[in-house]
C-alpha cells in the first residue's frame, strides 16, 4: 500500500504542471489575440479582430458602446487628442471606459486597453459621428426641399 502523502503530492505535482501548461496556453492565446497583425486597412483589422474577439470581447464592446453612447457623447462629440493612450490617471478616457468593463484574466489591463478596447472605443465613435453627421445632413436635405417646393409651387401660382 503507497503512503497518502506521497499520493497527494504526487497529484498536486501532476495538477501544478497542469496549471502551468494551462497559463502558457492562455499567454500564448492572448498574445496571438492582441498582437498586431500585419494587415493594413481599418476595414480588414475591424474584420480581423472581430475574428478572434471571445465572447466576453464582445460583451465588453457592447459596454463600452453603451458607456460612449450614455455617459461620455452627451458632452463629448469631438475626443481630445492622445485619448487613446493608456493612462493611470482615475480621470483618464481609458480609465473610465475600462471602468465598465471586465478585463479578462491573465491579461493586465494596458494590454487590454491596447490592443482590444481602443480599437472598440474607436469604431463606436465614429459610427456615432457618422449617425450623427447623417442625421445632420438629412436634417438639413429636408429644409431645403421644403424651401425648394415652395419656390417652385410659388412661380408656378404665376
Amino acid at each position: 500500500m503507497t503512503e497518502p502523502s506521497l499520493d497527494k503530492d504526487a497529484l498536486i505535482d501532476s495538477l501544478q504542471e497542469e496549471l502551468a501548461l494551462l497559463g502558457r496556453q492562455v499567454g500564448e492565446f492572448n498574445d496571438l489575440r492582441l498582437s498586431i497583425v500585419k494587415v493594413s486597412g481599418k476595414n480588414a483589422v475591424r474584420k480581423l479582430k472581430s475574428k478572434v474577439m471571445t465572447t466576453s470581447d464582445r460583451v465588453n464592446g457592447h459596454c463600452i458602446g453603451a458607456y460612449l453612447r450614455k455617459v461620455l457623447w452627451p458632452d463629448i462629440k469631438m475626443m481630445p487628442s492622445k485619448w487613446f493612450k493608456w493612462s493611470e490617471h482615475p480621470k483618464s478616457i481609458c480609465q473610465r471606459i475600462l471602468s465598465s468593463v471586465g478585463v479578462p484574466r491573465g491579461v493586465t489591463k494596458e494590454d487590454y486597453w491596447v490592443g482590444m478596447a481602443v480599437s472598440m472605443a474607436n469604431n463606436k465613435l465614429c459610427a456615432m459621428r457618422s449617425n450623427m453627421k447623417q442625421a445632420m445632413f438629412n436634417q438639413f436635405q429636408g429644409i431645403v426641399y421644403c424651401k425648394l417646393k415652395l419656390l417652385l409651387l410659388s412661380l408656378s401660382v404665376y
